[in-house]
């Protein structure tokens, strides 16, 4: 048998399913390992190192096509941190965004709660409740701002 390490020695060293392994060989974020005679796969350092610089590049927020395009730009010979930085930055922006979304959201949803708790006081009242009317809950299928006038 060849020196190196089986996939599910691998797998156990880096705590990494033996189908991530080969999801990765799939996706050419590995190169095609050696195989022994009986057709094992066997791994060495370099496959070692590129996994743990995988499982590192993915705590920065990057998709496995961001790592295979660093990955490229490496073996091309050119060094990647610079793409990198253009990487991380467009997280963060699309972050920054989500969150103000998010945010956004939370103070509409508020207010909507606020509307509601003004006109449902008593969540057991069922005469308040039917008469907002609606096919299922009223409260929904009226806008907004009707609810907030109303209140």
């Amino acid at each position: 048998m060849n020196k190196g390490l089986l996939i599910g020695e691998l797998s156990r060293r880096l705590h990494l399913s033996t189908q991530t392994i080969r999801y990765y060989e799939r996706l050419g974020l590995l190169n095609p390992p050696k195989r022994t005679e009986s057709q094992y796969r066997v791994y060495g350092t370099d496959d070692e190192e590129r996994l743990r610089f995988i499982q590192k590049a993915k705590q920065f927020g990057l998709s496995l096509d961001e790592i295979k395009q660093l990955i490229e730009i490496r073996t091309s010979g050119a060094p990647p941190c610079s793409d990198l930085k253009r990487m991380v930055k467009q997280h963060l922006d699309e972050l920054d965004r989500r969150i103000s979304d998010m945010l956004a959201f939370r103070q509409e949803l508020a207010s909507r709660y606020e509307a509601i708790e003004s006109l449902l006081t008593d969540a057991s009242d069922t005469t308040t409740e039917t008469s907002y009317g609606g096919k299922i809950c009223g409260l929904i299928e009226q806008s907004s701002e009707t609810i907030s006038t109303e209140g």
